[in-house]
């Protein structure tokens, strides 16, 4: 899941400070309360960029989707697939690892799994059936992708 839409940056500003504008908190909530409906059976452990942003984000889940354990890793800020493989696809001991993060690196993993591209507009969500084992850094199905504005439709 990439976060919900953030304050913009500008010069000086410490981009791990900026926090959701009301837009994102609202994308954030459409999308968990559309995803509650299709959310996997199993044990979800939720991980987050140490960044303000993601973690209001993942916030959100507290109400709408179980979850066992929250988590935050800088190599998800940092795009680091070798250490979000290792730590996080592979360390995790849930059914369901869902991680939310920044573009590019959301589509730069998805195209390293999948083969596909796929754009991440903020607050938006995929799906994937990942296995870690399968080939170097793991392979992957996309099962859905779905955008904010597509969650909006989907009544509770």
């Amino acid at each position: 899941m990439r976060h919900g839409k953030a304050e913009p940056y500008h010069d000086g500003m410490d981009d791990k400070k900026r926090e959701l504008i009301e837009k994102g908190k609202k994308q954030a909530a459409a999308m968990l309360d559309a995803a509650r409906l299709w959310w996997p059976e199993g044990t979800t452990v939720l991980w987050a960029s140490p960044y303000i942003r993601t973690c209001q984000t993942a916030a959100f889940f507290d109400t709408r989707i179980p979850y066992t354990a929250f988590h935050t890793h800088p190599a998800i800020a940092a795009g680091d697939l070798d250490a979000v493989y290792k730590d996080i696809l592979c360390g995790s001991d849930g059914d369901v690892v869902c991680i939310v993060g920044h573009s590019p690196y959301l589509e730069q993993w998805t195209k390293a799994w999948t083969g596909l591209d796929i754009q991440f507009k903020t607050g938006s969500m995929a799906l994937f059936d990942y296995d870690p084992f399968d080939s170097n850094g793991g392979t992957a199905s996309l099962l859905m992708y779905m955008s904010p504005k597509a969650a909006k439709l989907i009544k509770k």
